[in-house]
């Protein structure tokens, strides 16, 4: 899921289609795609994507669209489903436009890499023949930008694979030597807090994180010790903003791929937060499953997972008190 206030101007729907990887930072497959529009131009904003369901489900999966939708108070609803199963498909998106209620129906269209099918009265029931590109203008645009674009889901998931082979080894035992001096500094300073012991020993790395400097294997793994410790961990939290919540992405994914696993869910989710924060919750759901994976009960886990499942909108973080990140 995402929100964005973005202008996309599509001049028909191979257009559209082509445009699909530029919203996710990947091409979705056997996916259906939903999109809020606002305004009369259909500006667009919350996007979400989701794994086609079995036919049976198709109901279900309609319902659980539109109340994303309406809960992101959608004026408008692109709804575009790019894959194989055209038979589900045809079931699936005039099934969402009309469940919409007061929300319009902008685009509803069904593709399966070489034809689509629109809910238009005037769709040939033969299909429509179109092509995608890699180097569609859109998608050269976005590269052109700044902005990532991965071949699948697979691709994005593999950005936070943990590290393997023998330098998995040699992590797992730096991790343990600086989980022993974790350890050491909070018994040596009996009259300091955690945070206050944590945030202390964690200044020359945020310092390099703040001039966007590399960081060591050690800085690194002290990170993701020390944000196992809940206070450190919500200070932690609390620096990731808006602003810089892309650069957050890039630190936690890397601290959460050389954690061990013992030590992995808090950089996992600040990983997973950062990239809610910056619009890209397709990351961010990744991350919270892995989360959950390796500790099923995690708090701050369940919590991202919850605001996932509502669809709850980035730019609504900043309207939340800072004093509502406690112990998650």
């Amino acid at each position: 899921m995402s929100d964005d206030s973005s202008v996309f101007t599509a001049h028909d729907i191979p257009d559209l289609i082509n445009t699909l990887p530029t919203l996710f930072g990947f091409t979705p497959e056997d996916s259906v795609v939903a999109i809020a529009t606002f305004g009369r131009r259909n500006r667009l904003g919350f996007r979400m994507r989701m794994d086609m369901p079995a036919l049976e489900h198709v109901g279900t999966a309609a319902g659980q669209i539109v109340a994303h939708l309406a809960h992101q108070g959608a004026e408008g609803a692109i709804v575009v489903a790019v894959t194989d199963k055209t038979d589900v498909a045809a079931q699936l998106v005039p099934q969402i436009e009309r469940r919409l209620g007061t929300i319009r129906p902008v685009v509803g269209v069904w593709a399966d890499g070489k034809r689509y099918w629109t809910t238009f009265d005037d769709c040939d029931a033969a299909g429509h023949p179109y092509e995608t590109s890699e180097h569609h203008l859109a998608v050269v645009q976005a590269i052109a930008g700044g902005q990532e674009i991965l071949p699948n889901r697979a691709a994005l998931a593999a950005k936070l694979e943990p590290e393997s082979g023998p330098r998995r080894i040699w992590l797992n035992h730096a991790a343990d030597t600086v989980a022993g001096q974790v350890v050491a500094a909070l018994n040596t300073h009996p009259d300091l807090t955690d945070l206050e012991i944590g945030m202390r020993d964690l200044a020359p790395t945020l310092d390099a994180v703040l001039v966007r400097r590399s960081l060591t294997d050690d800085a690194t793994l002290r990170l993701a010790v020390w944000a196992t410790v809940v206070p450190v961990r919500d200070a932690l939290w609390a620096l990731i903003t808006p602003d810089h919540a892309r650069d957050m992405v890039g630190l936690w994914s890397h601290a959460a791929r050389c954690a061990p696993s013992w030590a992995s869910p808090p950089s996992l989710c600040l990983a997973g937060f950062a990239s809610w924060l910056s619009g890209n919750g397709a990351l961010a759901l990744i991350a919270v499953e892995r989360a959950l994976a390796i500790d099923p009960h995690y708090p701050l886990a369940g919590l991202l997972q919850r605001m996932l499942e509502v669809g709850v909108p980035p730019s609504s973080w900043r309207f939340i008190g800072e004093g509502q990140r406690t112990s998650a």
